[in-house]
């Protein structure tokens, strides 16, 4: 897999459907890439990838390392090589927002890829647990997340800035999993701040999706609302 080049296996809307029983491996999703995020089977829990490393971040605030068999039902990855490296201080999406402007001018409709690393004043994250039933759609499984909010931290962001374009293939804005440097508690991050971040960011131009051939897949409607995306995304 070539260097910052998206790979995508499924949508966002087949999540928003329930659509999370079948998928590929956590081994083959990290032959295209060391660097992003997705979720397990049946929403068991949020993933983040970190230096070729999937992680598993549990309901329970628990962190494994995920089996190469375990199932994937939707991830983003690249293989992460980044172009711009700066330090600085954030105070959540806007002001990530306008850092992202200041150095990627032309990255408004692209995908970018983005790594925070160092002391977070303050981070909030949440985890959800699994489908109750299968087919169960996302938007009620994520009524049972689980908030957390940590203070003065140290971890890792990572994840991607997404153009307005992709709403329902991917989550339209910032998608961002956060995880300790010990490992001790991460999740899908909501809101955050710090000092001192090195803020390590990639623009996307080549972008490669895979579609699941499921019978779930083929029977959902693939067209999710809008406000209920915003709403599961914690905005």
């Amino acid at each position: 897999m070539a260097v910052n080049k998206l790979y995508q296996f499924s949508i966002l809307n087949a999540l928003m459907d329930g659509v999370a029983d079948e998928g590929i491996s956590v081994a083959t999703m990290l032959e295209s890439g060391d660097h992003g995020l997705g979720t397990f089977k049946d929403f068991d829990g949020e993933m983040v990838v970190i230096d070729g490393i999937a992680y598993q971040m549990k309901q329970d605030g628990s962190i494994l390392i995920a089996e190469p068999e375990m199932v994937v039902p939707f991830a983003m990855v690249t293989r992460f090589q980044p172009t711009q490296v700066a330090v600085g201080s954030l105070s959540g999406k806007d002001a990530l927002d306008l850092h992202i402007s200041e150095r990627l001018p032309n990255a408004r409709n692209l995908f970018v890829a983005i790594r925070i690393d160092g002391q977070f004043e303050h981070i909030t994250v949440r985890t959800v647990g699994k489908q109750e039933y299968p087919g169960e759609c996302l938007v009620d499984v994520g009524k049972r997340q689980v908030v957390r909010t940590l203070s003065n931290t140290m971890g890792t962001l990572v994840g991607f800035y997404s153009p307005g374009f992709s709403q329902g293939l991917s989550v339209a804005g910032y998608h961002l999993h956060f995880v300790e440097d010990n490992r001790g508690n991460g999740g899908h991050m909501l809101d955050f701040r710090g000092g001192n971040l090195q803020i390590s960011l990639s623009p996307i131009t080549r972008v490669e999706l895979e579609l699941p051939q499921s019978k779930g897949f083929n029977a959902a409607t693939l067209l999710a609302d809008v406000g209920n995306i915003q709403a599961v995304e914690g905005r």
